[in-house]
């Protein structure tokens, strides 16, 4: 008889269901998240500090892709369950296996990278000072830690889902944002910019701790042995691989860009990954979390070569995606001054900070749904057992991003009439430094294209597979980016009418007519397409209806948050 105690749950009835509630849990971590921004962005303003502090990350950012942070766990679920089907000391040494080969590889690599440090830090930030790649080279070789800590927790982690120990897994990363914050808090004041690695590493310390006491509380061990390649875990490598390159072109993008920033006024690279942290913000919340609920139906479709429920499960992700994130694109760029005073606007940073980071927002927002999209189409070619075609749209996209930023960062500095125009737009045309909405410009021509392109691939490749054509609703389409523009307007009539009574002045005030305003676009919204007979509204009704949504049931793959980036 099998000693591993198992949990027994209740079933997901509906894709809804399931999103709502990785959704729900992305959440709470991402509050945290934005907490903890706003904490340093009080602490430091858009200085250059805050801007070592982001680019120091990039390197353990890297490296937790390649050590296959995320990847690695969604290729190990199926095969330890497999093993574990079988026999559970087989699948036990498995994850043993695994735990121990990635330990002293990952240090390995962690020591090489902290002895060449001072190099790296010349070549990802030329723009700073010696004094200040000196510090940043600080901060990385503490980092390194994290992402060591990091990749086993994503280890623990399929043993944890797989186990159905979905409350424990979905408050790692909340955890994780904990431990920064209590950085920011007690070991800032003590230690300096090295209290918030500190803070990091207890963070990461956390987030192993819960994947660790979760496993131990089913009665499954995991222990450092003299490690064997097996044809699981060589299976587990061979899986894992593309999308590890997949992910790491995106992270090179990023890394790329920092770079440029540095190059910039001080203070860029922290403007931009601020505004970078609030857009990935409703994209994990809905785009993420509807991607990987969907992921184990489109699976199963072709594995039975269903070609209808296939493309019907994909288009009615797709809906739902932009039921959600079209509005929330609209009302980012109504309120996207309102957003970034909220999670920013105390202490040192400025209203020029302010400004410039809402204006950042504004571009980020516009692509909002491409970022969206991309995490479901990606899933949808896992699906079909391909790796690599993402891998090669991804390559193409993040040289467009690259080229695209530098065209713009450049563009910017001159001073045309079109260019009085965009900044004029943006409310940033009296600024000396608008260079660095190029860094977003740059990175949303990416996403777009990336967007799409993955789009027409995924399409024309499931109907080679499947033999059949379908074709998206464009007229769903048309009703909510028609509803959503309704709601923005009317958010922004009243958010006008709201300017003229009341002085935003205050925290409260900005949060409470933030809040009234999205709440009445978001409400007009809804209502239009109930009107119309959206099958999302009633989708929705319908989950709260039957109590879908409850906090007891998150599904076996959820993956909705990035716990290693600032």
């Amino acid at each position: 008889m099998n000693r591993f105690r198992s949990i027994t749950i209740k079933g997901i009835y509906s894709i809804n269901a399931a999103a709502l509630l990785l959704g729900a849990a992305y959440f709470l971590s991402r509050v945290l998240g934005v907490i903890r921004d706003r904490m340093l962005a009080g602490q430091f303003g858009a200085g250059r500090e805050l801007d070592i502090y982001y680019a120091a990350f990039q390197i353990p950012d890297f490296m937790s892709t390649l050590f296959l942070l995320g990847a690695g766990a969604n290729a190990i679920v199926p095969i330890f369950q497999e093993y574990f089907s079988r026999d559970a000391n087989q699948a036990r040494r498995l994850i043993s296996d695994t735990v121990t080969i990635f330990l002293v590889g990952s240090c390995i690599v962690a020591s090489i990278v902290a002895v060449f440090a001072d190099v790296l830090a010349r070549v990802m930030v030329p723009g700073f000072s010696p004094e200040d790649q000196v510090r940043m080279v600080v901060l990385v070789r503490i980092l390194l830690l994290s992402p060591i800590l990091l990749g086993i927790s994503s280890i623990l982690s399929s043993v944890v889902q797989s186990f159905h120990q979905f409350f424990t897994y979905a408050l790692a990363p909340i955890v994780y944002n904990v431990g920064i914050i209590i950085g920011i808090v007690f070991f800032l004041p003590i230690f300096g910019l090295k209290g918030l690695a500190y803070g990091v590493i207890l963070g990461a310390l956390f987030h192993v701790g819960i994947q660790w006491w979760s496993i131990r509380r089913v009665g499954f061990q995991v222990q450092l042995v003299w490690p064997r390649f097996t044809e699981g875990v060589r299976h587990i490598w061979q899986i894992s691989l593309p999308r590890v390159f997949s992910v790491s072109l995106s992270q090179i993008t990023v890394v790329i860009l920092v770079a440029l920033g540095s190059t910039l006024v001080t203070g860029s690279i922290t403007v931009f990954q601020l505004a970078q942290n609030l857009y990935f913000f409703p994209i994990g919340i809905f785009g993420a979390s509807y991607a990987t609920a969907v992921f184990p139906r489109l699976s199963q479709a072709y594995l039975d070569r269903d070609g209808a429920k296939f493309f019907n499960d994909l288009f009615l992700s797709i809906r739902s995606i932009l039921f959600w994130l079209i509005p929330s694109a609209v009302m980012g760029i109504v309120l996207r001054a309102h957003i970034v005073r909220v999670a920013f606007g105390t202490g040192l940073f400025s209203w020029e900070d302010t400004r410039l980071t809402a204006a950042s927002f504004a571009i980020f927002a516009v692509i909002i749904v491409g970022g969206g999209l991309t995490s479901l189409f990606i899933k949808g070619f896992y699906a079909l057992e391909n790796t690599w075609m993402p891998l090669a749209i991804n390559l193409g996209t993040s040289v467009l991003s690259i080229t695209a930023a530098f065209f713009f960062t450049q563009w910017l500095s001159s001073s045309t009439t079109f260019i009085r125009i965009v900044t004029g737009f943006l409310r940033i045309s009296d600024l000396p430094h608008p260079q660095v909405i190029g860094l977003a410009l740059g990175f949303s021509v990416g996403v777009l294209f990336d967007a799409w392109f993955l789009y027409v691939a995924l399409k024309r490749r499931a109907e080679r597979i499947f033999k059949e054509c379908m074709n998206f609703p464009v007229i769903e389409l048309l009703r909510i980016v028609s509803a959503a523009l309704a709601g923005g307007i009317a958010a922004y009539l009243v958010r006008v009418s709201f300017s003229h009574a009341v002085a935003l002045s205050t925290f409260i005030r900005v949060l409470c007519e933030g809040a009234v305003v999205g709440l009445v676009g978001f409400l007009v919204y809804a209502s239009l397409l109930f009107i119309m007979g959206n099958a999302e509204v009633r989708a929705l009704i319908e989950t709260f209806r039957r109590r879908l949504f409850t906090l007891r049931i998150l599904p076996a793959n959820w993956n909705g948050d990035r716990p290693l980036s600032p």
